[in-house]
């Protein structure tokens, strides 16, 4: 069969279909995705490709996730909002037991962005592009998904929309009432940690991210007490 190139979403060079499966080259952190996945499996999750070997040619294979995927952010609707917070607590309840993990830790995907949730009728409902993934605190998964999806630092929004996208997020995800005081510090962590990491790519393209991300902390720090109000 014919490849044919995947563009939805930001996805890495090289990913392409082949029939119902994903060819896609693999990153450093390629071993421990494949463990997290195959342990998804066997929780038989459905918000996640399934892996499926390694290629002759060193690409790692996945399953096909049929559906759409954003290749920008955007604004989303109070459904996709609560679906997506549903995923992420489904997610994390799997992997919650996953064998490297601590009391109170999970696996985090760490690229919670729209752009790598598939849709499906219009809603999310899995996950792809764990190239990221490691052990952690649940709650940078939600304050970095909440940042993604919710608009914050977007002008045309306002603090009391962004706090109420957000409480959508949260309340979908069932985050406790005393987590969520800690949440606007865990976006300021993710907005310093996408700026550090694009600068360091020195190129204009990466330089217009870290930017992009300073300039939505700034907002975040404007703004943060009206939006945890909301919460």
């Amino acid at each position: 069969m014919d490849e044919i190139p995947l563009t939805g979403g930001r996805v890495t060079r090289g990913v392409a279909r082949i029939g119902e499966y994903v060819y896609r080259p693999c990153c450093e952190n390629a071993a421990f995705a494949h463990r997290v996945l195959r342990w998804l499996e066997q929780k038989q999750s459905a918000a996640a490709p399934r892996f499926l070997g390694i290629a002759p040619g060193g690409r790692e294979i996945t399953s096909f996730l049929d559906g759409m995927s954003p290749d920008n952010l955007g604004y989303f609707s109070d459904a996709q909002l609560w679906a997506a917070g549903k995923i992420i607590r489904a997610l994390h309840d799997a992997l919650s037991d996953f064998p490297d993990c601590g009391p109170g830790q999970t696996v985090c995907h760490n690229d919670l962005s729209p752009c790598n949730f598939m849709f499906r009728d219009d809603l999310p409902y899995a996950v792809f592009d764990w190239d990221a993934a490691r052990v952690g605190d649940p709650v940078e998964d939600v304050a970095y998904a909440a940042w993604m999806w919710c608009n914050v630092g977007d002008a045309p929004s306002t603090p009391a929309d962004v706090g109420r996208k957000i409480k959508i997020l949260l309340d979908a995800y069932g985050l406790p009432r005393e987590t969520r005081a800690r949440l606007i510090g865990h976006i300021h962590t993710q907005t310093r940690r996408v700026a550090a990491s694009a600068f360091s790519a020195r190129t204009p393209q990466w330089d217009a991210c870290g930017h992009w991300a300073e300039a939505c902390g700034r907002w975040l720090r404007k703004h943060q007490n009206k939006i945890q109000e909301s919460l």
